[in-house]
């Protein structure tokens, strides 16, 4: 389905099937689960950061300006300024209360349901990933690898621990008090007990280089992994064993300037998704969607590259690419294209045959 902007961010999903996108100039669409677009709003906010969804289903996000903005059911609920103008800003953090942390780069605030501030907080360096709620604070993890807390509503941010590097998309929650990240320039899949403030190193990436953030299931990480001639789904059990592998596109070897082979760096890449289940959705480089069965692959060829039929020009590098992906029920899950389409996917049941369908 074209919406008619230009997407940087995730998709948003919530109970009910409804998918929420927001546009790089502050549009936000929401769109019904047979892909019917139920209401549009204008926000005029610059540079909009990732989302939330609240326990209301109001969406939440930070822009540029350094303000917080709700919107619901197609119109914009409250705006708040809460810190300093920034172009980057984690997504907010939903509370159980009804209430959402927010972040700028550097600055965090606690906000009511109706947008009152509550608490603020400034972090002693940049943040970089999502903000990840554990053991009741709000946990940041700092463009060195520091990983910082905060008690909603205290005065400052304490220093937990520290990667030891910086960490490659953001850190996951592997259980209560464990953060696992990619590190090490994407050699190393490394945890962080939040409890004792220890990090270690959990596996090192074999013939290529991981791309984070991993994607969580009981413990058990799935992983990018991007090697000379490919890329790869590859499955970390919690004590570093490769228990899986999937080839998921085949690429040209990189090359350097003198006709040797290049080393390897990270690439734009969208981080997959597992569910409950085990099922892995994937995009990859190229624009393809899939998902993985078990020993499974199955693909929709340049799925994100179809977004481009609305015949509107996208100025920016990689327009066909996804901007990012959410679950949309057992087996099925949807991509936003950073060229401004929705597009919906599933797979064939578990064991099965054929492939995934739009």
């Amino acid at each position: 389905l074209p919406v008619g902007l230009l997407i940087d961010d995730a998709p948003l999903v919530d109970a009910a099937g409804t998918t929420y996108v927001v546009g790089t100039r502050g549009e936000v669409v929401a769109v019904t689960r047979d892909g019917r677009e139920r209401w549009r709003a204008s926000t005029d906010s610059p540079q909009p950061g990732p989302a939330a969804l609240l326990s209301d289903d109001t969406l939440v996000f930070a822009d540029a300006l350094g303000e917080a903005v709700a919107v619901r059911e197609g119109v914009v609920r409250w705006r708040t300024r809460f810190g300093r103008g920034d172009a980057t800003h984690p997504a907010p953090l939903p509370l159980e209360d009804g209430g959402v942390v927010v972040a700028t780069a550097h600055d965090l605030a606690l906000l009511d349901s109706e947008g009152h501030e509550r608490g603020r907080a400034t972090l002693p360096e940049a943040a970089t990933g999502p903000l990840v709620g554990a053991m009741g604070k709000v946990v940041a993890v700092g463009a060195s690898g520091t990983v910082w807390a905060w008690p909603p509503g205290a005065s400052e941010a304490t220093r937990v621990g520290s990667f030891g590097s910086p960490v490659e998309g953001g850190a996951t929650l592997a259980d209560d008090h464990t953060l696992v990240a990619v590190t090490a320039g994407g050699a190393h899949l490394s945890a962080l007990d939040l409890a004792r403030g220890t990090a270690s190193t959990r596996a090192v990436a074999p013939a290529g280089i991981w791309l984070g953030p991993p994607a969580m299931r009981y413990g058990t990480a799935t992983l990018l992994l991007l090697a000379p001639s490919a890329e790869l789904a590859v499955v970390v059990d919690a004590s570093g064993v490769e228990t899986s592998r999937s080839l998921l596109a085949v690429r040209a070897p990189p090359v350097a300037a003198d006709g040797g082979v290049a080393p390897l760096v990270s690439i734009l890449h969208t981080p997959p998704l597992v569910d409950s289940a085990g099922t892995v959705a994937f995009a990859t480089s190229e624009g393809s969607l899939g998902v993985v069965w078990g020993a499974t692959v199955e693909l929709v060829a340049d799925g994100c590259a179809a977004s481009e039929r609305d015949g509107r020009h996208d100025p920016r590098p990689d327009p066909s690419r996804a901007a990012g992906l959410a679950p949309l029920g057992p087996g099925a899950f949807v991509a936003a294209c950073r060229s401004g389409s929705i597009v919906a996917v599933k797979g064939s049941p578990a064991g099965g045959s054929g492939a995934p369908h739009l």
